[in-house]
């Protein structure tokens, strides 16, 4: 489930909830976003008072632990921050690796803002504009055909996101309103939230707009 941040709509999580567990899911927040803990701390908030089971921080420090609580969740949480930071951070330890196969193993995964954006492969690093042009490094890799941009129609990213999407022509560019979502799963996706999606095709001349409701089936180029 990606979601392009800002106030969202209590939906988004509790249909998230109910792909993973319901009352029974295990949230993992990973704090790694951001250089202090404060939107981690707010995550987890959010969701215990959604009536998950279990609601754990991921530690910053004890690979042990952080292992253990990624091994034990049944939903993985990677909340706003910075995209780049969030990746760099993970460099370092087995998370990355240990996310994905999670993921491959089932479990769903979540993030919001800059979490969204690290689903991707291709990966915006940071805020763009057109005149800085693009920026991308290499991201989680769960949403392989697509690049993620959150905050869309608030920040007007169309104008950055456009040359990335020429840029890598394989994929599709993904932009997420706040209070907007997607819940993906085999080659298709649904919104669920209060804005749209914005999906920016390098073989189209017009993007496509799809409101709370649509179902959208996507195929990648090779």
């Amino acid at each position: 489930m990606l979601a392009g941040g800002g106030p969202t709509p209590a939906e988004v999580f509790e249909r998230t909830l109910a792909l993973s567990g319901g009352r029974l899911a295990i949230v993992a927040v990973l704090p790694q976003t951001f250089p202090n803990d404060t939107i981690a701390d707010a995550a987890v908030a959010m969701w215990r008072t959604l009536h998950a089971a279990e609601v754990i921080k991921v530690s910053r420090t004890d690979a042990a632990m952080a292992r253990t609580a990624l091994a034990r969740a049944t939903l993985i949480w990677i909340p706003g921050g910075f995209p780049a930071h969030f990746m760099q951070t993970l460099a370092a330890t087995p998370l990355a690796e240990i996310i994905r196969e999670r993921f491959s193993s089932g479990v769903t995964i979540g993030g919001a803002s800059a979490g969204a954006v690290a689903m991707s492969s291709t990966m915006l690093a940071d805020d763009v504009t057109p005149l800085a042009g693009p920026s991308t490094i290499e991201g989680l890799g769960l949403w392989p055909e697509a690049i993620v941009s959150p905050h869309f129609t608030e920040r007007r990213r169309l104008a950055s996101l456009i040359p990335i999407v020429s840029d890598h022509p394989n994929l599709i560019g993904i932009g997420l309103d706040e209070g907007t979502a997607v819940i993906v799963f085999k080659g298709a996706f649904d919104v669920l939230g209060r804005g749209t999606v914005s999906v920016v095709d390098a073989g189209r001349t017009e993007v496509r707009r799809l409101r709370s409701g649509a179902h959208f089936r996507y195929r990648a180029r090779q």
